[in-house]
């Protein structure tokens, strides 16, 4: 009788025991909570819940690989607002940009870079487009820049960790988050560069979920036990980023040659990316959000910064400077144009674009524009009866072309097409929609395009609007296109080219100058 007591007491507190260990192996799993992924209704398609879930089990699997991998570093900060310090400014930071190609081909021609550089913006275009229309009401996971890859933009060199190491990333005006790949990577892309390890850095940091910059993050998730902070970024191509949102160095190198370093750099920490990125390390987001490069940086680069970008035929030898701070002016001959606030997109830099002449001759264009700005007030987005984009136009690296509402860029095209007396080519391969043999007129001087923007006007070279496509330049093509029906309007890089173009983010305008890019 003792024994068989005995025996079940031994069971009890063995069952007991497993009900403790059991218990402690759940509390150790950690739970992802991911906030933000809530439309604002439904779209039609599905599409929209299919790609937050998608986002969702990706963010879920990145969680538990770093759980596989061991403690994949260091300190977890708990600031609620921690950002780089701005207590002096610099006298100016100066990188070098440099153009990169998709096919990472040397030898590749004229016509493959320009045919490669119309499908890239017309797909970052009818992106951007899509979610500022009230066809997809715009979601958090929208937020970003609608393209991933931007392969054929620009790239620069910016150095994170302690000690500071060196990485190549894309330059976007079109995006805030500033990310590169990191190790251990659960999945990463090729690039050129070393990939950042973290593990290397004395100052690199975690940032906690309940941090003001985590919740605000488009699409993050947490794990409810370490309770750190993990985001996630899917583009317009279906390629994303997703991994640690972290806290590290940052340092420039200023125009006197001297370093500044900002610690609490807050930045993407990204171990399972897709996509190529065009071999660079990840991307520098330089849009108006708050965990942009400029924005963090603030006061310390005086709010404002500047590129100037060297002809598209140049060879690749020269780069285009970059510059942040004081040293970022204009000189003689500049124009400006108010930056048109836009809570709801408050990414991108709007400018108001109120009418274009071609051949000195103005065309004839209606108000019919969409009303981006009601997005500040939670309601539908209003169509009006408009051509010329009224705040809908944006100033843009990341896009090659000049693209307009499709009903603006029509009568702009007629226009060139009625002025223009050179026999047509057809490059409809290559994705232009005017080209002109002058094979016998290769000094043919094209009407003249005027661009009106609210205060100015911006009268470009005719190299700016029309490009020679072929290696016998032979061929010219408007290099403009349609951007849909919905209103967009982008000022392109081509458009910007030999321009020394200033944000200043304190007085809330863009500037421009003429200038020689390779020598300013």
């Amino acid at each position: 009788m003792a024994s068989a007591k005995f025996f079940a007491l031994a069971l009890l507190s063995y069952a007991f025991l497993l009900l403790i260990v059991a218990t402690l192996l759940l509390a150790a799993v950690p739970r992802i909570h991911v906030h933000n992924f809530t439309p604002q209704r439904q779209r039609s398609s599905g599409i929209a819940s299919g790609h937050q879930e998608h986002m969702r089990r990706k963010l879920l699997a990145h969680q538990e690989h770093s759980v596989e991998q061991g403690s994949m570093s260091s300190t977890i900060s708990s600031k609620s607002s921690a950002v780089p310090s701005q207590s002096s400014t610099i006298p100016g930071f100066r990188a070098s940009l440099v153009r990169r190609s998709s096919t990472h081909a040397a030898n590749s021609t004229r016509a493959e870079r320009l045919r490669d550089a119309v499908h890239r913006s017309k797909a970052r275009a009818k992106a951007l487009a899509e979610r500022m229309s009230e066809k997809i009401t715009p979601t958090k996971l929208d937020y970003q820049s609608p393209v991933a890859s931007i392969s054929g933009a620009y790239t620069m060199e910016i150095e994170l960790g302690s000690p500071p190491k060196k990485f190549n990333a894309i330059v976007d005006t079109g995006s805030d988050l500033v990310w590169i790949q990191c190790k251990p990577c659960s999945q990463c892309y090729s690039q050129s560069d070393p990939i950042y390890d973290p593990s290397a850095s004395s100052t690199f940091a975690k940032t906690s979920c309940s941090t003001s910059s985590c919740q605000s993050l488009p699409a993050s998730g947490c794990s409810s036990s370490s309770k750190t902070c993990i985001y996630g970024y899917q583009y317009g191509d279906s390629s994303s980023t997703q991994g640690d949102f972290a806290l590290e160095t940052l340092t420039l190198r200023s125009s006197d040659g001297s370093s500044k370093a900002f610690p609490n750099f807050q930045f993407g920490c990204g171990r399972l990316n897709s996509g190529s990125f065009g071999g660079a390390a990840g991307i520098v987001g330089l849009g108006q959000g708050k965990i942009s490069l400029a924005t963090q940086l603030g006061s310390a680069i005086n709010n404002k910064f500047s590129y100037c970008l060297v002809d598209f035929d140049d060879d690749s030898s020269k780069t285009s400077p970059l510059i942040f701070g004081s040293s970022a002016s204009t000189g003689s001959g500049a124009i400006s144009t108010p930056i048109i606030p836009n809570s709801g997109r408050s990414t991108y830099y709007f400018v108001g674009l109120e009418g274009i002449s071609v051949g000195g001759k103005q065309l004839s264009l209606a108000t019919r524009a969409i009303d981006f700005l009601s997005v500040r007030n939670k309601k539908k987005l209003r169509v009006r009866a408009l051509e010329v984009n009224s705040g809908g136009t944006i100033f843009d690296s990341g896009t090659t072309l000049t693209l307009l509402d499709d009903a603006v860029y029509a009568k702009v095209k007629s226009a060139f097409a009625s002025s223009v007396s050179l026999p047509t080519v057809d490059a409809s391969s290559s994705g232009f929609d005017l080209c002109y043999d002058v094979s016998k007129s290769k000094n043919f001087k094209f009407p003249a395009l005027t661009l009106a923007f609210k205060g100015t006007k911006f009268s470009p070279p005719q190299k700016n609007y029309f490009v020679i496509v072929d290696t016998a330049e032979t061929v010219a093509c408007l290099a403009m296109g349609g951007s849909g029906s919905l209103g967009l309007g982008i000022i392109g890089n081509l458009m910007q080219q030999n321009y020394h173009v200033v944000y200043d983010r304190g007085t809330s305008t863009i500037s421009m100058s003429p200038a020689q890019c390779d020598s300013l």
